[in-house]
């Protein structure tokens, strides 16, 4: 009888070179898309990464941007990778992770979901894409800023900016001097050449009027001019949503998960491994 080989042992690293970690989420830069372009330029100040290597091999990276208050952290790979990385190198208390599904088992050992949505990462290309604007839509940028975080909020306010709607593409729908409806680029990717529609949203008094096809549709095209690929991200049960991207020639790339997740206490992570 002969015993099965040992797996190379796992090296957590934290800020290896960009062009490294880069490498890795390239392997789908649809899917690690908003990754790769936080990886990007000026960005990559704002972001900390981690890698899991095995045999001087990348098999698992999650990347947190620190830049936002609410801590996104995009993570994919191997899962006894990732368990390593959430366990001894990520030390945030509260992160909003996305990663495949297959990867949830191991951010778990380590963070608490409070909530998990089953999302599809959608993408579509010049070729696929059909355009749908049956509204009068504007350009919004600096100038628009007020409206913006009229639509959305005071909460927007740290993350709408005056740099932000300069550098992203957004295009919204008035009524009168109101801003109704509106999206954007939630962030672009040069080096990988893939743009991220996000940041939908209608009024209530105003939906199920096509508003939000004709903002996604508008947004969709200006971006299919300077990049490959434009993806976005929907939740499984959202049906309607589902149907406007499929008639604006998306398809779906695959699924992932997303939710607020809480650092577990120690006494909490040993609790688990004895159950």
């Amino acid at each position: 009888m002969t015993a099965a080989p040992l797996m190379p042992e796992i090296h957590i690293a934290e800020q290896v070179p960009a062009t490294e970690v880069r490498a890795y989420f390239s392997q789908d830069r649809l899917l690690n898309a908003y990754a790769l372009a936080d990886l990007d330029g000026a960005d990559v100040e704002r972001a900390r990464w981690w890698t899991a290597s095995r045999a001087n091999t990348i098999v698992a990276a999650a990347l947190v941007v620190e830049a936002l208050a609410f801590r996104p952290c995009f993570a994919t790979g191997d899962g006894e990778a990732l368990t390593r990385i959430f366990r001894e190198g990520i030390r945030e208390p509260r992160l909003v992770v996305s990663m495949p599904p297959a990867g949830r088992l191991a951010v778990e050992a380590t963070y608490r979901f409070e909530r998990l949505d089953r999302m599809d990462r959608m993408v579509v290309e010049v070729r696929r894409f059909r355009p749908r604007v049956t509204h009068t839509v504007t350009r919004l940028g600096p100038d628009e800023l007020a409206d913006v975080i009229d639509l959305y909020g005071h909460a927007s306010r740290s993350y709408f900016t005056p740099d932000r709607m300069a550098r992203e593409i957004y295009f919204g729908i008035y009524s009168g001097s109101t801003l109704v409806s509106a999206a954007g680029t939630h962030v672009r990717s040069q080096q990988s050449n893939v743009a991220a529609v996000g940041n939908v949203l209608t009024r209530i008094s105003y939906r199920d009027r096509g508003m939000a096809t004709s903002v996604t549709s508008a947004v969709t095209s200006a971006a299919l001019e300077e990049h490959a690929d434009v993806v976005l991200n929907v939740r499984q049960d959202n049906s309607p949503a589902i149907a406007v991207y499929q008639r604006l020639g998306y398809r779906t790339h695959a699924p992932f998960v997303e939710g607020p997740a809480i650092r577990r206490s120690a006494f909490d992570r040993l609790l688990g491994r004895i159950k």
